[in-house]
């Protein structure tokens, strides 16, 4: 019982992801210039529950004919129609004409409204069935809705009525990660943002798979025979023996498969849909969609397995795999517990760990049970990828201090001292045991990876000069990998905006993310390119580009929306920013630079909501002395060592310290500070920047002195006009600005730092200048400067009062006023609103004006915008 609440539960999650596709359908089926849908989509999609979901959509009044294709009745001519012609007192051996089978149908269909039609499974329709349904969709006489998961014959009868423009397509690719979490809500199940984005990746969004995924449980033997085994009906049995080889291995390689079968049988699956084949050398087989694979792999027996296993092994010993090929067949090998040689093994890991699954790479490497250095090293890469350090560290700290260490290959010296160095506080570069292995290294490949990833070291240890130096060796020299140099270029890119140069940068940053999407891309590149490429966006005020980065570059990533949350509190989204950052801050760890930083940002947040419902100082959530209590005790790295020299740590070292990181959290805890009591922080902010600038970080420097110098701190007002000067581009337009803004009593140089800060995107800031600005202007009554204040004020604070997640536009208007909101945006006169709302003109022009003060607009035209933006 408790299972059937289950699956209908997750059935009506299921459709409530795909609302999206219903509405657009219903919306479409109601033109009467569309004739009707063709629903495409792979096996278990959804496709039934979205033309279900459109039938229950339809008007009581308006019949409804449902069919459904099925291998029984393809071959038979009219065969969909066998009951409807039966009950008509017809039968279709009788019909000795399409002529005569479309007028008679014809007749049946014809009702007092024009019916829906139904057809699930169209591809299992016959060719005479769907004949007849398009000619009668083309000439009006129906609505259709038919649903197949490809468009080839017959199918391709309706796709003709698609291409003519008569009928709408709409390609169900699966359930987004909004839909995922809400099903995983309604069943009972509470799923963090990773878990939700690999579940996504695993099943393409199919919801059949994701219900086995999240509830949890093996399908019953009915759902086993359900629209995953209908996509094999057509299958031959050689055919279907080739398809459990594959999915029992993920990935087979086109080589061997071909001394299996012959290729025609290949191509015909591949024609199908069913299987995918690469081309060019090495090309591997699998099976297109992971619900089909899954089904399969359920229906194999662990005998058959073994068989499986044993008839296609001699074939595997004879063809070179490689990646995806060789990791299925170690995998496949050891489930049945028979030894495989270490160095497939140790392939197979290096493919796994490069695309990021370091679970099974840990479980091949253990599994395998050898001490090979070489296997000890990629389970230390594993262990670590997978969030144990301690177990990470204990084997590398056996391999370094092994002494046998220095008998290794370049190779393996190489990667091993990477390794030390990503689990060392960058901070403490004298405790590396490994130092001497760059002086043994002789090629440009092996350097290579050892300089970039030491590189990076001393950049999150705050030695910027040193980091440059070796990034740009790198990148400059061309006998290093591709995926070196990337890593080199996305590094680069950030230090030069950090130092200042922000337009060199973001060119280093464009090639970065060109270079990105190169074919040996590995998880460390993951790791190590896209937080550069954020945080340099992110410096340079790109916040457009800085938003989708991470989402775009590493969908997987569980802090890429907690990312998006640093941009919005710059461009005024601070709802959204507080509530991803609640919700960011409940699934992650309580310690790093990372939670550090979003916990300044959600405190921020707090307190500049706070301000937005009060329109006043806001008192801290928590003490002062415990929000910056990091700062005020110094455990940031020492703030008088630059470059090389040792610096001192307070409590655990940490091996994911970034300085760049840390820098932020501080400065973000700082401004939420500032809304209490500005004066006491201002100082406190320029010794920030002072630190910054002692180590080249001329862009960060100018960040904190803009705060600080607005706060009041004469001496950051100071070093922000020189420094202003040092960083290019649009943050040093607006540093230059704000420096002058502060230094005089012009309102006019106030006024121009709001617009710089409105160009650059920082919403928030310019709301301050300009209501500072405003009432300068006010009390020296300059009625020009006062205007133009206010029109910059006007713009940011609706930026804020309109962000997304935030205010309901209409949950905060009258009756009357929603009507005069309407009747302006459909284009009304006052003269036509007042004779609406049974108003004279006058009254009506009074209730504008008080609804353009209250929604921060100067017109009608602003008023017409934000209504149709926010409908």
């Amino acid at each position: 019982m408790k299972s059937e609440s289950t699956s209908l539960q997750f059935v009506r999650a299921a459709q409530s992801g795909n609302r999206a596709e219903i509405v657009e359908i219903t919306r479409s089926l109601a033109s009467p210039n569309v004739y009707g849908a063709l629903v495409i989509g792979a096996s278990g999609m959804g496709k039934t529950t979205v033309i279900n979901g459109v039938a229950a959509n339809v008007a009581p009044e308006v019949p409804v004919f449902r069919f459904r294709g099925s291998n029984l009745i393809a071959s038979r001519d009219l065969g969909i129609f066998e009951v409807l012609l039966s009950s008509g007192g017809e039968q279709t051996p009788e019909i000795a004409s399409a002529g005569a089978a479309l007028s008679i149908i014809s007749r049946i269909f014809e009702q007092g409204h024009i019916p829906v039609v139904i057809i699930d499974n169209a591809d299992r329709v016959d060719e005479h069935s769907l004949s007849i349904i398009s000619q009668l969709a083309a000439a009006g006489r129906i609505k259709l809705v038919a649903a197949a998961e490809t468009i080839r014959p017959p199918v391709d009868l309706l796709a003709a009525l698609w291409t003519a423009g008569k009928v709408v397509r709409t390609d169900v690719e699966g359930l987004d990660e909004a839909a995922i979490e809400a099903i995983a809500r309604e069943t009972g199940h509470k799923l963090d943002d990773k878990t939700i984005a690999a579940y996504r990746e695993r099943s393409r969004g199919n919801p059949r798979m994701l219900r086995k995924l999240i509830v949890g449980r093996a399908a019953s033997i009915d759902s086993q025979r359900g629209s995953d085994h209908r996509a094999l009906w057509n299958v031959l049995p050689v055919q279907k023996r080739i398809l459990e080889s594959i999915a029992m291995a993920g990935v087979l390689p086109y080589e061997a498969l071909q001394s299996m079968c012959e290729p025609e049988l290949l191509d015909n699956l591949e024609e199908r849909g069913i299987i995918s084949i690469t081309r060019g050398r090495h090309a591997e087989v699998a099976v297109v969609e992971p619900a089909v694979a899954q089904s399969l792999r359920d229906s194999v027996r662990p005998s058959q397995s073994l068989q499986l296993l044993r008839e296609i092994t001699p074939i595997l010993e004879t063809t070179p795999l490689v990646g995806a090929a060789l990791f299925g067949q170690v995998r496949w090998t050891q489930d049945w517990g028979v030894p495989v040689d270490s160095a497939k093994v140790l392939g197979a890991a290096l493919w796994a760990n490069g695309r990021g699954d370091f679970a099974a790479a840990i479980d091949l490497l253990r599994s395998s049970s050898s001490e090979d250095p070489e296997i000890s090293l990629e389970l230390a890469r594993a262990e670590r990828g997978r969030g144990d350090t301690v177990e990470a560290e204990l084997i590398v700290d056996r391999l370094v201090s092994s002494p046998r260490a220095s008998q290794g290959s370049d190779r393996y010296l190489s990667r091993l001292a990477c390794l030390e160095l990503r689990l060392t506080d960058p901070r403490e570069p004298d405790i590396l045991r490994t130092e001497w292995v760059r002086e043994r290294l002789r090629g440009a490949v092996d350097t290579g990876r050892l300089d970039v990833t030491r590189a990076q070291f001393d950049v999150r240890g705050g030695r910027l000069e040193e980091g440059r130096e070796l990034s740009e060796r790198v990148f400059r020299n061309r006998d290093c990998l591709p995926r070196h140099r990337q890593r080199a270029c996305s590094l680069l890119a950030k230090i030069e905006i950090m130092r200042g140069r922000i337009e060199r940068g973001l060119e280093y940053l464009n090639q970065a993310e060109m270079m990105f999407s190169l074919p040996d891309t590995t998880s460390f590149e993951v790791e190590d390119s896209a937080p550069q490429i954020f945080i340099g966006r992110y410096l340079a005020g790109d916040w457009d580009r800085a938003r989708t980065t991470l989402q775009r570059l590493t969908p997987l990533r569980a802090d890429s929306a907690s990312s998006t949350a640093l941009v919005d509190l710059w461009t005024g989204h601070i709802t959204r920013a507080q509530q991803t950052l609640d919700k960011a801050m409940a699934n992650s760890p309580e310690r790093g630079s990372e939670y550090d930083l979003m916990q300044a940002a959600f405190h921020l947040a707090e307190g500049l909501l706070q301000m937005r419902v009060t329109s006043t100082r806001c008192t801290p959530s928590t003490a002062p002395d415990d929000r910056i209590a990091r700062f005020r005790k110094g455990e940031r790295t020492g703030r008088s060592s630059v470059a090389g020299a040792k610096e001192s740590i307070d409590g655990v070292p940490r091996a994911d310290y970034d300085w760049c990181l840390d820098y932020l959290a501080d400065l973000l805890e700082l401004e939420a500070l500032a809304l209490a009591s500005p004066a006491k922080v201002a100082d406190e902010m320029h010794r920030l920047g002072a630190e910054a600038a002692e180590r080249g970080a001329h862009t960060l420097a100018a960040y904190a002195w803009m705060e600080a110098s607005r706060h009041g701190s004469p001496a950051a007002q100071l070093n922000l006009l020189s420094t202003g000067e040092n960083v290019d581009g649009d943050l040093g337009r607006l540093a230059s600005a704000v420096a002058k803004a502060s230094l005089g009593d012009d309102n006019e140089a106030v006024i121009d730092a709001a617009d710089e800060a409105l160009s650059f995107g920082a919403v928030v800031m310019c709301a301050d200048l300009a209501r500072s600005a405003r009432d300068s202007a006010v009390q020296s009554r300059d009625s020009a400067a006062t205007k133009h204040a206010r029109a910059l004020l006007d713009s940011s604070l609706r930026a804020i009062a309109f962000d997304a997640g935030g205010a309901d536009l209409w949950a905060i208007l009258t009756p009357m006023e929603k009507q005069l909101v309407t009747g302006v945006t459909e284009g009304a006169s006052n003269s036509e609103l007042g004779a609406r709302v049974h108003l004279s003109v006058r009254t009506v022009e009074w209730h504008l004006g008080r609804l353009y003060r209250r929604l921060h607009v100067s017109d009608r035209h602003e008023l017409k915008q934000i209504a149709r933006n926010l409908a």
